[in-house]
Parts: C-alpha cells; sequence; structure tokens
C-alpha cells in the first residue's frame, strides 16, 4: 500500500511526468490527486493495491483507442510501476459537477425536468456508444456520474474497469446495481450493463432503488443473504402488477410515491415491462440504449410551458388541451409541429428538440401582439414551404410563424427532418 506525497514525481508510460499537487479524494480501490501534467491540471487515480498485469494492459488498451463519447472522463495516461503501485491520468471533473448520490440524497435537484431528461438521454448515449466500441463497464452504479444540475450533462466516472465483452474485470460490482444473475454469480457483460442502466435510470427519475420497498422495509437487518434474496433470486420490482407484496411504504419511500403519477405512462410502462420477473431471468431481452433514447425523447416531447404559470408540465400529446400539474388550469396544446409519427405541441417557452441529441434546435416564443412564433437557436438555416408553394429560408436566430400548413426541413447533424404545422381542433 504506497501513497503519494505532495510535489513527488510520477513517471507515464511514453515519456512526461506528473506532479502531485495534492488529495482530492480516496475509495476503496485508491486515492485521486490533482496533478500537473505538461503544464495542465488533471487527476490521477493511484491503486493503493495495484491490480495485476491484465488489467495494466486493459488499461493501455483502453488508452490507445481512446473514449467511446465525450461522456466519459476516460483514461488518458497510464503511469510507469513504480512505488509497488500505479495509476492512470484523466481529466478533472468541473466544479459545477456533483456526484449523482448527492441527488438522491436530495442535497442537489435538477433545475428543470428539460435537465433531468437531458442527463438521462446523455448517460444512455454514452452507454449505446461503450458497448458498440464492443466494451461492457461491469461496474455501473450510482458513483459513475457526476452531473451539471442545471444543464443536465454527465460525466461519466471510474472507467478502469471498462473491459471487453465477454472478459471480466475481477469487479463483480456494486450491491443494488448487479443484474440478478451477477448477484448468483455470473459474469458481466453488456446485458447486465442494461440491467444496471436501467436501475440508474429509475432512480435518476424517481429517487428510489426499484426493488426496495415493503420486502426490504421489513428486513430484520440487510445481511449477504438478505441482499442476494432481495436484488437476486427473489427481486421484486416495487410497482409490479400482479404482485403488490413489495410497494413503496408511505413515509419511508415519498419521492417514489410522489414521483410515480408525474411522468408519462409510457415511461411508467417502459419500467413495469424492463423490471417484469421475466425479463429479470432472461437478460437477452433487456432494453437496448437506442430504445431507451427513444422513450426518453417521447417522453421529453411531452414536456412543455405552461402558459399560465410559466412552470414545466407533462401532457397528454393525443389531447388538444390538459391540465398544468402545476397550477391545475388547462393548457393549450392545439397547435403542434408534427414529424412523422411525433406530434409536438407548441406552447411559450418550450424548446423543439428535432432529434434526440441533447442540444434543442428551435425555442416557441410570441410577438408583441401574442402571436406566436418559432425561434430557430440551432446553426443550421432551415426550408420552410408555404401552403400556396412559396419557398423561404429561416437562418439561426430568425423566426417562422406558426401558421398551419407549413412545411419545414430542419436539417440536424446534415440530416433532413421533414415537418408540418397543423393545428388540433379544440371541441
Amino acid at each position: 500500500m504506497t501513497e503519494l506525497s505532495k510535489n513527488s514525481i510520477v513517471s507515464l508510460v511514453g515519456g512526461g511526468t506528473a506532479t502531485i499537487i495534492k488529495e482530492l479524494g480516496r475509495g476503496g480501490q485508491g486515492i485521486v490527486y490533482l496533478v500537473e501534467v505538461c503544464g495542465e491540471k488533471k487527476a490521477l487515480k493511484w491503486y493503493l493495491n495495484a491490480p495485476d498485469d491484465k488489467f495494466y494492459r486493459n488499461l493501455a488498451q483502453n488508452i490507445a483507442s481512446g473514449a467511446p463519447s465525450d461522456a466519459f472522463l476516460w483514461p488518458e495516461y497510464l503511469t510507469e510501476k513504480q512505488q509497488g503501485s500505479y495509476g492512470y491520468i484523466m481529466k478533472l471533473r468541473p466544479q459545477n459537477y456533483y456526484e449523482f448520490g448527492n441527488f438522491l440524497l436530495a442535497k442537489v435537484s435538477f433545475k428543470s425536468f428539460t435537465a433531468m431528461l437531458s442527463a438521462a438521454m446523455k448517460i444512455c448515449d454514452g452507454f449505446m456508444m461503450l458497448h458498440r466500441f464492443g466494451y461492457s463497464y461491469q461496474d455501473l452504479n450510482d458513483g459513475n456520474f457526476f452531473i451539471d444540475p442545471q444543464t443536465g450533462d454527465v460525466l461519466i466516472c471510474d472507467n478502469d474497469n471498462v473491459m471487453p465483452q465477454g472478459e471480466k474485470s475481477g469487479i463483480m460490482g456494486k450491491a443494488r446495481y448487479m443484474a440478478p444473475e451477477i448477484v448468483a454469480g455470473g459474469i458481466p457483460d453488456k446485458y447486465s450493463d442494461r440491467f444496471s442502466l436501467s436501475v440508474i435510470l429509475f432512480m435518476l427519475f424517481y429517487a428510489n432503488h426499484p426493488f426496495e420497498g415493503a420486502k426490504v422495509v421489513a428486513c430484520p437487518c440487510m445481511t449477504e443473504a438478505f441482499e442476494k434474496k432481495f436484488y437476486g433470486s427473489e427481486a421484486l420490482f416495487i410497482y409490479d402488477p400482479t404482485d403488490k407484496s413489495n410497494l413503496p411504504v408511505r413515509g419511508i419511500h415519498q419521492n417514489v410515491i410522489r414521483r410515480w403519477p408525474v411522468f408519462p405512462q409510457m415511461l411508467r410502462d417502459a419500467f413495469i415491462e424492463e423490471f417484469s420477473k421475466e425479463k429479470l431471468q432472461d437478460p437477452s431481452t433487456r432494453m437496448i440504449e437506442q430504445n431507451w433514447k427513444k422513450i426518453i425523447s417521447s417522453v421529453r416531447d411531452s414536456l412543455v410551458v405552461c402558459q399560465h404559470c410559466a412552470e414545466e408540465t407533462f401532457v397528454n400529446v393525443s389531447d388538444s388541451t390538459d391540465k398544468c400539474m402545476n397550477c391545475g388550469k388547462d393548457v393549450d396544446l392545439s397547435k403542434r409541429l408534427v414529424i412523422n409519427n411525433r406530434s409536438l405541441p407548441l406552447t411559450q417557452n418550450t424548446y423543439i428538440y428535432i432529434d434526440e441529441d441533447n442540444t434543442p434546435d428551435g425555442v416557441v416564443t410570441t410577438d408583441s401582439n401574442g402571436f406566436m412564433l418559432i425561434k430557430n437557436i440551432s446553426t443550421e438555416t432551415w426550408t420552410v414551404e408555404t401552403p400556396s408553394g412559396k419557398i423561404k429560408t429561416v437562418a439561426p436566430n430568425e423566426i417562422l410563424p406558426v401558421k398551419e400548413g407549413l412545411k419545414i426541413t430542419f436539417r440536424v447533424h446534415t440530416m433532413p427532418y421533414k415537418a408540418e404545422i397543423k393545428f388540433m381542433s379544440n371541441n
């Protein structure tokens, strides 16, 4: 067990050094130090007990391959083996990002539902890219995420356990996040990652563990045997429609009791399906990240800003009006932007997302007479065709009127998306 001292020099593979400035924190595997590398401030994770040579070689390979996406605080440099151990260099976490656990404990809160949905989308996208690169994460839990509560941007950390699909790092995962088959002794893979991802998403939205209800509350002491039962062999979703024996308990599970009816039915249905007994027993049927992104995108389509109280509210997109969940007044949903099978309600100050990334392309606004407009806040020029066949363009920062029959071609990442403005009857 070797700790590093201030101003000590650590040699890096391929040349270069890192100078220790101070300790930032520590955990079960090692210590994270603030270091300077080539004049830049970075973070060094230094192992207290050096993992084996296979782990070292895998780290070197991951560094050579590069990060699957910008969501990852990926290892950038590997240290030489020295002073009885080794470590790796990564970027520093920015100050405005907080550990996911702080959100679960209500020490930090998302600024908006938009930010929360952005966080969910970024997490799904990160793991979609990870699996596309042929990796499995193997140790997905609430300690792996730093989140900006204002924007919902996410940074995924502790990526040293990432291994090629089918190989094992020696890390099985963290209790409460491991898939039932891993609790039973299986090897982590992309399917167990997907189970852990569903748990993380559920906790992000509902601030409660999906299997912690009445059964866990009744447990006298959480022993290893009970852990294997509640999170493994007898795992039971707290809102299982066929078995009510593990429902949330009032006074204890207030977060999920309050939030469960708030989010749209499509999200509730997705979790009911994902945590069904059938899917718990058949890992290959678990939802892939792309499908989670589609669901989150649909949930975001149903999020509008109420024209009365100016707060965000989820609405039924099938209706021309719906009640605001904040002020209780009717929200006019009759004006729509229709993109293929999507029908986006247009209300003042509501952002428009054309594709599944976290960058809004337009925002609904009004002029001085209260006439509804859409402002182009993207970097691309839109093409608009009027009902009479005239073609116009809407450059970035320009506006278009919300008039029935206008056909719009949006370009997002060079891809064209065709849309039309339609009005629904309020009758």
